[in-house]
């Protein structure tokens, strides 16, 4: 009898693998992203040969657009700890939310008022 609650619990259990525990986690390869590094650099583009032409708040829209795309290609290329990923993905959505917010006033400015 206790030969079998012993199989039974086995089966039940999953072993354990020490062998898969020891092993480094494996770290994914990130691509390229060359259309992150082209978008990132039309950008740059952008803002530096309108800047004369550019009101502030296009400019502000801009160089929002180029913190939220630079926070997004560090935090997928560099190893950043959890603490300091957190907040380089807090800056990137505050980026983000500031530039489609200051995209639809620039619309409203331009084409309603």
């Amino acid at each position: 009898m206790a030969r079998q609650s012993k199989k039974i619990a086995k089966r039940i259990q999953p072993k354990k693998k020490v062998e898969q525990e020891n092993k480094p986690p494996v770290k994914e390869k990130v691509g390229k992203d060359y259309l992150l590094i082209g978008v990132l650099a039309l950008t740059i583009v952008f803002l530096i040969v309108g800047w004369t032409n550019f009101t502030a708040y296009n400019r502000a829209l801009y160089l929002a657009l180029l913190v939220s795309l630079g926070t997004t290609y560090a935090r997928r290329h560099y190893n950043f700890n959890e603490t300091q990923d957190l907040w380089l993905e807090r800056a990137g959505v505050v980026a983000m939310g500031a530039a489609i917010v200051l995209f639809a006033f620039v619309v409203y400015q331009q084409y309603f008022a």
